[in-house]
């Protein structure tokens, strides 16, 4: 008989414990630096080439990245989710 998912998905322990609050609250405000960053700069790249008459948005969104930039799109892409995951480890 082969076992569901719903029969061995299940956690050892609850998802979230008390003593998890802190580690988690941290990597919320991590998450939420790297993103407020990342916002701005993306916003003034666009306003300063945006005055430099040069129109971005349509082809950031339609942008197909090379092999070489894709690799570092996932390293770098890595490096955040390995901080995320160390700001929730802390004590």
């Amino acid at each position: 008989m082969s076992k569901t998912p719903q029969s061995f998905n299940k956690p050892g322990r609850p998802t979230l414990e008390d003593t998890d609050i802190a580690g988690v609250g941290a990597a919320v405000l991590t998450l939420t630096r790297e993103l407020w960053i990342l916002n701005d700069r993306v916003q003034v790249l666009e306003a300063v080439l945006a005055e430099k008459g040069i129109e971005v948005q349509q082809e950031i969104e339609n942008y197909q990245p090379s092999e070489e930039m894709q690799a570092r799109l996932n390293e770098q892409s890595q490096a955040l989710v390995e901080k995320v995951l160390a700001a929730m480890q802390s004590d």
